[in-house]
């Protein structure tokens, strides 16, 4: 009981660390330098509406995952559920993320370890699911 815990917890881990990944890799991607240079930046006061989406996705990746993490090997048994569900939800978020994400992205065409780590990480909250379901 307590090893299906602390796997689901490093499970969880992985999913959060793999997302700040994604997100701080896209910074990295030529294009979107190019595109960040080559336009004249215009200070403005209220964020449009698509970075404070962007924003809250990148919490929300990471920020539930650490904590079900947590909380998966502090409260045991009663967490079982929970986990059950947000690992259904993120496998099933991550397909979508795959889905449109190269469209979404600037260059059109996602790179390769980009595409590796959206795959990786529906894997490991299919994994969670998995493990929440014959806990």
């Amino acid at each position: 009981m307590e090893d299906v815990m602390i796997r689901i917890s490093v499970l969880w881990i992985f999913s959060a660390v793999a997302s700040s990944a994604h997100y701080a890799m896209i910074f990295a991607e030529p294009s979107l330098i190019q595109k960040m240079l080559s336009e004249e930046t215009t200070p403005s006061k209220e964020m449009t509406l698509s970075t404070k989406g962007a924003i809250m996705e990148a919490l929300v990746s990471w920020l539930i995952p650490l904590s079900m993490a947590f909380l998966s090997v502090t409260l045991g048994d009663l967490i079982h559920i929970l986990n059950m569900v947000l690992g259904g939800l993120y496998a099933l978020w991550g397909i979508i993320h795959l889905a449109v994400c190269p469209i979404i992205h600037i260059s059109k065409k996602p790179a390769i370890h980009q595409v590796l780590i959206c795959i990786s990480q529906i894997v490991v909250t299919a994994l969670i699911l998995l493990y929440a379901w014959n806990w």
